[in-house]
C-alpha cells in the first residue's frame, strides 16, 4: 500500500501507527500509564547487543528486556559497574538520565562508547547495572563485548531509550 493511500485511508495519525512511529503525544500518554519497572517483579533481562565500530570508537548496546508478560516504564540513569575476574569494580560509570518502556513488545536500549585498548586499558570480564534513582539492580552479566581491553578513560554510558527495530 502506498503512503499516499495510506494518507487517505487513515489520517495523518494512521499513517504514523502503519510507519511504526509515535508523536512525542502518544508516546507521553502510553509511558505515563505504565507502571514503574522492578527488575525482580517485571523479570528485566540485561544482555550484550552487537557492537560496531565507529570511527576511532566502539559502540557496545546493552538491550533491557522482559520474561514477564507485562509493561513497564524503566526511567533513570544507567550507572555501569566493570568488574575484574573476582567481581571486583575496576569502574565505575553514569549515564545519562532517559527512559522507555519494557515488555513482551518493547525492550530498552543503553549504549557504552569506548576506545580498544589506549594508554589506560581495562580488562572487563563482568558487568553490572543498575538504574537509579530507583535502584533497579541487575545481576552481573559477563563481559560479551568483541573487545577485552578497553581505554579506561573513554568510556561514556548513553541514556536509556527505546530500542527501535
Amino acid at each position: 500500500m502506498k503512503l499516499s493511500t495510506t494518507l487517505a485511508m487513515t489520517g495523518v495519525a494512521g499513517a504514523i501507527a502503519v510507519a511504526g512511529l509515535a508523536s512525542p503525544a502518544q508516546a507521553a500518554t502510553t509511558t505515563a500509564k505504565a507502571p514503574a519497572c522492578s527488575v525482580a517483579k517485571n523479570k528485566l533481562v540485561l544482555q550484550f547487543a552487537h557492537d560496531y565500530v565507529t570511527g576511532k570508537k566502539v559502540d557496545q548496546p546493552l538491550s533491557i528486556s522482559t520474561k514477564g508478560k507485562k509493561t513497564c516504564l524503566l526511567s533513570g540513569r544507567p550507572v555501569v559497574r566493570l568488574l575484574d575476574k573476582k567481581h571486583k569494580v575496576i569502574g565505575v560509570y553514569k549515564g545519562a538520565k532517559g527512559q522507555a518502556l519494557v515488555g513482551p513488545a518493547d525492550q530498552a536500549v543503553f549504549h557504552l562508547t569506548f576506545t580498544k585498548g589506549g594508554k589506560h586499558p581495562v580488562h572487563p570480564a563482568w558487568v553490572q547495572v543498575t538504574v537509579s534513582p530507583k535502584g533497579a539492580a541487575f545481576k552481573p552479566i559477563r563481559w560479551s563485548s568483541t573487545y577485552r581491553s578497553i581505554s579506561k578513560k573513554s568510556i561514556k554510558v548513553g541514556a536509556l531509550k527505546p530500542w527501535l527495530d
